[in-house]
Order: structure tokens, then sequence, then C-alpha cells
């Protein structure tokens, strides 16, 4: 007769203690059951609010309130501005080192976005001074080579336009082009896609006003300008009235499309409760067929 050996555990006891370790069974067939895994949940990730050299706090509010808003895209990109998460040509979702590369170049770009012309620069004595690309990817952190991949995508999406130019240069070889920074523009699809189509309307009507006063002032200061200048209070004068007509003109259309919807859905009731056999896309057809407006109203 055997004894079991002081100081050594039970194999009921290590089977608790192994998940794998089969309990005594009296079935020689039985299979081992693994105990269950819990998995501490991964945490949320933490994306960069604004580029490694942001703006100053004086920089106009509407860029400012851009910048931010761009991160939603980090977190939902099919939800805002689509036409970027597919610009990779890809039906796979757009990888978030991609996104956030397309992002922080946008930011860096906004930082000298100009309201009135929307161009990337800023004015010099001798006209315009555009940056090139490895200077903005070093203000939005990144390597060139990825800064020239979220440039491509951006131009993809339609997001930002880019003219190539180059300079006329007389060497001893004889004459060559020379390269120079490309132009870029910031388009009002940006805008539109975050809700700030409206306000970036109001915003480049001021910046377009205040172009023309400091020109009639400078004007005014070298006494050639006193004609012109009236001139240009006119243009002024015309320019806000025509940027309060439009205003007013899409309003309206806005209002009388949410008074449409409001009534179909009201007819849409009406008419299920006379034919309850009809399906959701029948009522629909027939109550916008009934308050459709006429041809030309």
């Amino acid at each position: 007769m055997t004894h079991p050996i002081s100081g050594t555990p039970s194999t009921s006891a290590s089977a608790r203690l192994n998940p794998i370790t089969q309990a005594v069974s009296s079935d020689p067939l039985a299979v081992p059951v693994r105990a269950p895994v819990v998995r501490a949940a991964l945490p949320d990730r933490v994306w960069p609010e604004d580029i490694p050299c942001p703006a100053p706090a004086t920089a106009p509010r509407i860029l400012r309130e851009l910048k931010a808003r761009l991160a939603r895209y980090l977190d939902r990109p099919a939800q805002w501005l689509a036409q970027l998460k597919a610009a990779n040509g890809s039906r796979r979702q757009q990888r978030s080192e991609r996104r956030l590369a397309c992002v922080q170049l946008a930011r860096a770009m906004i930082k000298y976005c100009d309201l009135r012309t929307m161009r990337i620069g800023v004015p010099g004595a001798a006209g315009w001074v555009d940056f090139t690309l490895p200077y903005l990817a070093a203000q939005a952190g990144l390597s060139e080579r990825r800064a020239e991949r979220a440039l491509r995508d951006l131009q993809t999406a339609r997001l930002v336009k880019v003219r190539r130019q180059c300079e006329l240069e007389e060497t001893e070889q004889g004459v060559r082009y020379k390269g120079v920074a490309s132009i870029k523009y910031l388009t009002s699809t940006l805008f539109e896609a975050f809700g700030l189509g409206k306000w970036l309307r109001h915003e480049r009507t001021r910046a377009h006003l205040r172009a023309q006063r400091r020109a009639n002032q400078q004007h005014k200061r070298t006494g050639h300008g006193s004609a012109l200048g009236a001139q240009l209070v006119g243009q002024l004068a015309d320019i806000e009235a025509r940027a309060r007509r439009q205003a007013a003109a899409a309003d309206a259309v806005q209002r009388n499309a949410a008074e449409l919807e409001r009534a179909i859905q009201l007819r849409v009731g009406e008419l299920f409760a006379i034919h309850p056999t009809w399906d959701r896309d029948t009522l629909y057809a027939a109550a916008r067929r009934q308050l459709a407006p006429p041809d030309g109203a």
C-alpha cells in the first residue's frame, strides 16, 4: 500500500493553479479545458493638439478653430473628409500615421494662410514669399518624405491646390530654368467640410475690405489718390452689399429647404394613415411628388 509523500500537493490542488491541467476524472478521453484569459483594454490614443511650432494667439480665430476641428478626422475619418480617406485609392481605411501626417501638414499650412487670397505664404517687400515643402515639413514635425505623401493626398482630395513655378537665369552654360518654391492654396472645401464655409466667406469679405482701406490710406498719404479713394469707397460699398445679398439668398434657400422637408414628413404621416400598406420609399415619393414646387418657382 502506497502513501502520499508529506509536503507534496495533491492533483486537485495543482489543477487549480495550472489553467490547462486536466482535473481528476474517471473519463480517460476527457479534453483539458483552458481557463479564460482576461485581457486589459488598450488605452485610447492621444493625438497631438497642434504642430510643434503653433501660430501665435493673435492669429485669426477661424484658422485656430479649423486647426482644432481637424482633430475630428483622426478619430472618425469616414465621417469627416471622406475624400481624404479615399485619396490613397484603397478600399481600406487610411492608416493612422498617414492621417496624422495629413492633419499636421494641413495645420502647418493653415498657420501661414492668408484669408484674402487663401495663399500659403507671407507678403514681402518684393511680393509674396512662398514656403518650400521642407520648411512646412519642419513646422509640422514630419520628415520630408512623409510630407510629400501627405501633400499628394491633400491635392488628390482637392483640399490644397499647388502651382509649380520656376525662374529663368542665365549662366555660362546658357539659359536654364531654376525651380523655386511652389505656390500653394487652401480651398474652401476644407472649411466647408467642418461647417466653417459661411464664416470663411464673412472673414474673406472683411479681409478684402481691410486691404482696400489700406490701399486707400496709402494713396491719401502720397496725395495722389483722392479720386481713386472715392472709387475704392464705392467698390467697397458694392462688395459689402453684394456679400449681404448673397448671404440673404443662401439663408432663404436653406430656410425653404427645411420648411419643405418638414411639410414632406407631415404629409408622409397623413398618407400612411390613408394607405397603411405602402412602404417607406413609396410614402416619401408620393409626398415629394405632391409637395414639389411648380416649374420655375
